[in-house]
């Protein structure tokens, strides 16, 4: 294909398939998004000292509890306290993007947003100190004036530093591990109020098990992060027949700094996404780019429950079919490259399984989609991460492929995930720890060779479970 370049942005590429819709003549009233169309669950209530207590929700709804006391340590100190001092457990929340049941509680909700910022740097090792609050888009700016840049990102950059390595957050790259896997060391507030430090070097058990701890072992006052030489990047994105791409997946993955891919269901065609270092003096880019064009396949997918199921694929493919010849090309800050704005919620599931598996993979599961009609149009997304020796990442010992499905936030996921997380689990998956999935703690010692050495370390620094909720409890497997 001669990659032509052409103004045309992701947000323009993922739209696309609303062509398909508008052709139909169905577009009208029934386009209209369902705004907020679920409230979080529960009236508030009082606590014991009278005052109203007010109800948690994650960014896409999905978990909601009330706690009866809300935390907001502003310095290290502070934290200290409030944890030695608590007679209560304690969940610590970021941005609220984790799909699962890490954060809700009905005891205390504490939040690191007051504890925010890069503390120093080293230029000699390019590391940095970064406090445990900071949310991922505010790292770039800091870094890139001292000529550093962190060496990966996801997609999404709203999520705090903290919640980020505890659930093992990654971007995609063969050789580019989990933002975790750049961690050098760790301060951790354990349960009876102690600060710790962690490296490989210094308690290094309690080091493995925090860099992907879920929140279990303590609070996370400050990181260290290993970085690289400030880089610019330009990322390439384009449409192919569905077949022409699979075959092409592990060759631009061997051969791409990043690496990702986009699959719509029931649609013919993939989306392939490539990111490059490159010099010269590049414009950063304008704040404020346009929404992700998910708001479109919601779109489609209000319009498809009025059209019988083989429509599904016809819909799709018109839309998609438009835009083979067209690449979108995007320069800039590599923290400017990255990202992409979320502006239509959802919920999330997404396994990790051996990365030499990742097209058998895909293939059975857009083959399942089609078989069973299922209801989905939401696309999926593809991403390499490679191995690491993090006891509870999803990367431990082995190159990873990861696949994530996603539903609308006001749509009942439960009936596609069913479907879908079995054929994981027959590729020997392991589910991400911040996303939806049905294993308990059966199944993850079964899948983590370090799962005893993990349970041990936690059960040393919070014997009287401080830090667990019920779900961790579940998947944990603490009585």
């Amino acid at each position: 294909m001669d990659l032509n370049k052409i103004k045309l942005d992701r947000r323009g590429l993922l739209k696309a398939a609303g062509m398909g819709v508008a052709a139909t003549g169905l577009s009208g009233p029934i386009m209209s998004a369902l705004a907020n169309a679920e409230s979080v669950a529960g009236t508030a209530k009082l606590g014991k000292d009278g005052k109203r207590l007010l109800p948690w929700s994650n960014w896409s709804g999905s978990q909601t509890s009330l706690p009866s006391l809300r935390l907001a340590p502003g310095s290290e100190d502070e934290l200290i306290d409030m944890v030695k001092t608590s007679t209560q457990t304690i969940r610590c929340v970021g941005a609220g993007h984790s799909f699962n049941g890490l954060v809700p509680t009905d005891d205390t909700l504490m939040t690191l947003a007051r504890m925010r910022g890069l503390e120093s740097v080293n230029l000699e090792t390019q590391e940095a100190n970064i406090w445990a609050g900071t949310q991922l888009g505010e790292i770039g700016e800091p870094l890139w004036e001292h000529g550093l840049a962190m060496i990966n990102m996801p997609d999404i950059n709203v999520q705090s530093l903290a919640g980020a390595i505890g659930t093992s957050t990654h971007g995609t790259g063969k050789h580019l591990g989990s933002i975790s896997s750049t961690v050098t060391s760790l301060r951790l507030v354990t349960a009876n109020g102690e600060l710790m430090e962690c490296s490989a070097d210094k308690n290094s058990d309690l080091f493995q098990a925090a860099r992907t701890s879920l929140g279990s072992l303590g609070v996370v006052s400050q990181a260290r992060l290993q970085t690289q030489d400030a880089y610019n990047l330009r990322e390439r994105t384009w449409f192919v027949p569905l077949e022409e791409g699979l075959d092409q997946i592990e060759d631009y993955r061997d051969n791409h700094r990043n690496y990702e891919a986009y699959f719509f269901p029931h649609g013919d065609y993939m989306m392939h996404i490539t990111q490059e270092e490159i010099g010269g003096d590049i414009p950063s880019i304008i704040a404020g780019a346009p929404s992700d064009g998910y708001e479109t396949f919601r779109q489609i997918s209000e319009v498809i429950d009025y059209v019988p199921m083989f429509m599904y694929s016809t819909l799709m493919n018109f839309g998609l079919r438009a835009e083979l010849e067209g690449v979108e090309i995007k320069e800039g800050r590599s923290y400017q490259v990255y990202p992409t704005v979320r502006d239509m919620r959802f919920n999330e599931m997404e396994y990790s399984i051996p990365a030499e598996h990742g097209v058998d993979c895909i293939r059975e599961i857009l083959a399942t989609i089609k078989k069973l009609n299922i209801d989905i149009i939401f696309p999926m997304e593809y991403r390499y991460v490679p191995a690491d020796d993090i006891w509870l990442s999803p990367c431990y010992g082995r190159d990873t492929c990861a696949i994530s499905c996603h539903q609308f936030h006001d749509r009942d996921y439960k009936p596609y995930f069913a479907q879908i997380e079995p054929i994981f689990l027959k590729y020997e998956g392991r589910p991400h720890q911040g996303k939806l999935h049905t294993l308990s703690a059966p199944e993850f010692a079964a899948r983590y060779p370090k799962w005893d050495d993990f349970l041990r370390v936690r059960q040393e620094v919070d014997p009287e479970g401080k830090f667990l909720n019920s779900y961790l409890k579940r998947v944990l497997g603490v009585a």
